[in-house]
């Protein structure tokens, strides 16, 4: 099973059967922005100072689908991160740029294929079954003996923040991964933090949102 990255794995699990996310659920789009920064932070392409946010590094080559978050980062000095999630966010106009740089390496994986709709916008069908045995997988590494690695933490923790879980899989299956990710962050392991790490993104970009 090809390895992707969490905002990959992110989008091609959280989209529907059309390749968009749930119109009544903004955390799906949110979420989306929130493994993106959280990969870039981690990687050490930015660098957060208070409210603001700047460029702390060159972007990897495994990191090319978030260069539109990336490049409109890029200025003379850190930025309001207030400004940048306004033009994230689910209704933002850059929102659909970054998912189609996404999806696009989703296709160049063979993972997903474009589709076009009437005003123009592409977007990505997951390959047949391939979401399914993704969330099933991470599903029975997260619950498992031997638990998740620290991406599929970062990466179960974004999916049961933004429903996804409990869309695709139903709420005993969301419960029982709940109760598994609240049973990993007490044991101080490197999946905890990195458990920790995504659920601190996600509630800064909320809080940020909120105002």
């Amino acid at each position: 099973m090809t390895e992707l990255t969490i905002t990959q794995e992110y989008l091609l699990l959280a989209v529907n059967d059309r390749g968009r996310f749930s119109p009544l659920n903004p955390q799906q789009p949110i979420c989306l922005v929130a493994a993106a920064l959280l990969e870039l932070e981690g990687a050490g392409c930015v660098l957060f100072s208070g409210e603001r946010v700047g460029l702390a590094g060159p972007l990897p080559a495994a990191l090319r689908c978030l260069k539109p978050l990336y490049d409109f980062i890029d200025r003379p000095r850190p930025a309001p991160l207030a400004m940048v999630l306004r033009d994230f966010a689910p209704d933002g106009p850059k929102q659909e740029e970054l998912a189609e740089a996404v999806g696009e390496s989703l296709h160049d994986a063979k993972l997903a294929s474009p589709q076009r709709s009437l005003a123009g916008r592409v977007f990505y069908l997951p390959a047949a079954g391939e979401a399914g045995r993704r969330l099933e997988r991470l599903l029975v590494h997260l619950c498992g003996e031997s638990g998740p690695t620290p991406r599929e933490a970062a990466l179960a923790v974004l999916l049961c923040q933004s429903g996804v879980v409990a869309q695709k899989a139903g709420a005993a299956a969301a419960a029982k991964a709940e109760s598994a990710l609240a049973a990993m962050l007490a044991t101080g392991s490197d999946a905890a933090w990195a458990a920790h790490a995504a659920q601190d993104m996600a509630d800064r970009v909320n809080a940020v949102l909120s105002h």
